[in-house]
């Protein structure tokens, strides 16, 4: 079986410090895989050393079944142009109105034309049920959601294989994050796009993940797919997605 992403005994230490341990995964085309687990336990670095923005200490990443870490750096923007990310901020370039931020990768990464560029980028605000009339806003005349709606056309203006998602509700109330969950939903299935997320959103786990992996002491210590993820008894799962004070996590017992 061919996966589109391959970990194998990754590890990414700072310093003295270990923060990932021996990491390994496989993610499937088309598939949405969530990664879980608690603040700090190095779930943005493993999404930094997939994209290589960090170098790691030993072990494998594949994409598309290149090594990451054997790519010189022409062949690795290559990769990254098949990739997308929506940042955990939206991280928009504030000096940017919306059309300009979601053709920024289609302008200066694939060199179309600005009117090529645009029209494509109208199309991604339209698939996120944006109405055109916002492409010359800038990102402080946006709500928060609006921003994260804007991020997630730019993040598949450039039609990805992978998207990365960092936190994608963070900061946002219920209803709108319910939004941004179905737009997920609309973008990795609809254009059969792989995904890998980042979340501390029960609901939002619940909603778009295909597979999980919960990811505690450099490692992932559990993983399986959504149906699994309600009905295990796992310790350090039912801890997290109850958020009960007692468990393994805090060490406390009842």
């Amino acid at each position: 079986m061919s996966f589109i992403i391959e970990i194998e005994n990754l590890k990414k230490s700072f310093g003295k410090k270990t923060i990932l341990h021996e990491v390994s995964l496989n993610i499937s085309p088309g598939e949405s895989y969530v990664i879980i687990g608690g603040s700090g336990t190095g779930k943005s670095v493993l999404i930094k050393c997939i994209l290589r923005l960090l170098d790691i200490d030993s072990g494998i990443v594949k994409i598309n079944g290149k090594n990451v870490n054997d790519l010189p750096q022409s062949e690795m923007l290559k990769t990254l142009l098949r990739c997308g990310v929506l940042y955990q901020g939206g991280a928009l370039f504030d000096s940017l109105n919306v059309i300009d931020n979601v053709s920024f990768g289609l302008v200066y990464g694939y060199r179309k034309s600005t009117k090529e560029a645009y029209k494509i980028a109208i199309d991604k605000l339209e698939a996120v049920d944006l109405d055109e009339k916002i492409a010359f806003s800038f990102p402080s005349e946006l709500s928060g959601g609006m921003k994260k709606r804007v991020a997630l056309a730019r993040a598949i203006a450039t039609d990805p294989d992978i998207i990365f998602f960092d936190e994608p509700t963070t900061g946002l109330d219920p209803i709108t994050s319910g939004t941004i969950n179905e737009l997920i939903v609309k973008c990795t299935k609809e254009m059969g796009i792989s995904a890998l997320s980042i979340t501390h959103d029960i609901n939002s786990l619940k909603f778009i993940s295909d597979r999980v992996g919960l990811l505690h002491g450099g490692r992932i210590i559990w993983e399986g797919s959504k149906g699994d993820l309600m009905t295990t008894d796992d310790p350090y799962v039912q801890q997290f997605i109850t958020g009960s004070p007692i468990g393994p996590f805090t060490g406390k017992n009842d």
